[in-house]
């Protein structure tokens, strides 16, 4: 009797193991490069991840190449740290089957100034920097052009758009494309710079201070990516549930100024 009861308890524990992630102790390897998104690995949805019961490995890398590279090889099972645009354009270029799991909240560009407080105090002749990068550049401009501050060639491809393409500038504003690092250095002596919201956190200023924001469309929000055979799998699901779940949310509210809402 007593050898039996020890056999179901085996096999009620075996049948616990196998209905949960934790009785595998999965580990979930994600890649992503320093900077914003390596803080909401590990401030957001590793928390969330775990409280599903996994494990959480962060891969740091330099580039935006490997960690696409190393998710199609299968030594990581996701990253985070590129748009829907990158990835588009790293699959058409190395043909690579990795997919678009679920989006995550995303950098925009915003515009500041030292000086001025408000849209319409902009005057005529204003100099603003922006990033010198070939997308940085192009959303920049349309960002600009969201505003009403310039126009640009309809022709004009949507993300290699460069300043040459502008067709109408009312204000004759001097627009200075300069390295990423310096656009808040600039602002010392510019009327106003378009910076990403993420060098502004890390730089300790205020996501609220900006004059506007870039309306992000789809192909600018950043994304988890897996291999395109493991977005039904199971880490792939609890991923998305945690990015959907109340303690990623809160997290991103209460770590990163709530961005990309």
């Amino acid at each position: 009797m007593k050898m039996k009861l020890v056999g179901l308890l085996t096999i009620f524990g075996m049948l616990l193991m196998a209905c949960s992630p934790t009785g595998s102790n999965e580990t979930i390897k994600i890649g992503t490069t320093a900077g914003i998104y390596a803080k909401v690995i590990d401030q957001a949805l590793k928390p969330a991840l775990e409280e599903q019961g996994y494990k959480v490995e962060v891969e740091s890398y330099v580039d935006l190449i490997e960690p696409n590279k190393e998710l199609a090889d299968g030594e990581i099972d996701a990253n985070i740290n590129q748009q829907q645009i990158n990835l588009q354009q790293f699959n058409e270029e190395y043909d690579l089957p990795i997919v678009a799991l679920t989006e995550v909240p995303s950098v925009g560009l915003g515009l500041y100034s030292n000086s001025l407080t408000s849209m319409d105090d902009i005057p005529n002749g204003s100099w603003i920097t922006i990033p010198n990068d070939e997308l940085g550049t192009a959303r920049a401009l349309r960002f600009l052009e969201q505003q009403g501050l310039i126009s640009l060639d309809p022709s004009a491809p949507t993300y290699a758009v460069t300043e040459k393409q502008i067709d109408s500038n009312p204000k004759n504003l001097n627009i200075q494309p300069i390295l990423i690092a310096q656009l808040i250095p600039s602002m010392a002596s510019g009327d106003l710079a378009i910076i990403p919201d993420n060098y502004v956190m890390v730089n300790e200023m205020e996501l609220e201070d900006a004059l506007a924001h870039e309306q992000l469309g789809e192909e600018l929000q950043y994304i988890v990516a897996v291999r395109e055979e493991d977005r039904e799998q199971d880490f792939a699901i609890a991923i998305k549930e945690a990015v959907a779940s109340e303690t990623f949310q809160e997290a991103i509210d209460k770590h990163f100024q709530g961005f990309g809402k």
